[in-house]
């Protein structure tokens, strides 16, 4: 499944202005209840990088045709969010990005990234599976780091109830770099990627935000930036070898 290109704008904010930014607008703020009732969910992600970190260096020079490979893992221990296991690649190609993706078994997409067997695609989804097999295969992506934090997403919605944005805010976001398997809701990050009181703010949507939602965000010295959590661990805590030529 390919999910089409959008803006995707990214805010880091403290705790408290993201209360502020729920409060201003709680009647447009509305859970996106695919991640249970309330929205929240825990979200776990394995990334995949070569020995030499390309996707972090191309990432750090702005190369403009640049992909990421990564396991992306939902579900709770109680089985109320359903586990489920996606291959990922994002694909950032100058100003558009594009995210394609296919549903798989756990230990099938685990033994795929570390070298194994392609797994069985449907001819939809073949292409995709082709693409990941090239980034491990010849550009020797493996698993780099596991990192694991808590998302609270919503649809932002104008007056008659239509979606606007998709707003999506992660907390306690955290990496390690061993143990390079994975489960849904894995608990055994412990190195800290933000601090304690600060979030990250996602804001996806087709069109502009809507004008109030961007006059809220300006008056309160909010204002997007780059940030990977990817790069942004390997930055803090991970070995990065030396930029190649």
């Amino acid at each position: 499944m390919e999910i089409a290109a959008r803006f995707e704008l990214k805010y880091v904010l403290t705790l408290a202005a993201r209360d502020a930014l729920l409060a201003r607008f709680a009647e447009r703020f509305q859970p996106d209840t695919l991640g249970g009732p309330d929205g929240r969910y825990p979200v776990v992600s394995l990334y995949c990088d070569s020995a030499d970190r390309k996707c972090y260096w191309d990432a750090w020079r702005g190369v403009p045709s640049r992909r990421k490979l990564r396991l992306r893992l939902y579900g709770t221990p109680d089985g109320a969010i359903p586990s489920a296991t996606f291959l990922e690649i994002k694909h950032h190609d100058g100003g558009e990005g594009a995210k394609r993706r296919i549903l798989l078994p756990l230990e099938a997409a685990q033994a795929f990234v570390n070298g194994g067997e392609a797994p069985e695609a449907a001819p939809a989804e073949a292409r995709i599976v082709a693409e990941a097999r090239r980034l491990v295969a010849d550009e020797g992506f493996r698993p780099a780091c596991v990192i694991r934090y808590d998302r609270k997403a919503y649809r932002f919605v104008n007056k008659d109830g239509h979606e606007q944005l998709r707003i999506t805010f992660d907390q306690d976001v955290r990496v390690r770099f061993d143990h390079l398997t994975t489960k849904p809701a894995d608990d055994g990050c412990v190195l800290p990627v933000l601090p304690a009181d600060r979030c990250l703010m996602e804001v996806k949507g087709a069109t502009a935000a809507p004008y109030d939602f961007a006059a809220h965000l300006s008056a309160h010295g909010i204002f997007p930036r780059p940030f990977s959590k990817y790069a942004e661990s390997v930055r803090q805590h991970g070995a990065t070898p030396a930029l190649s030529a």
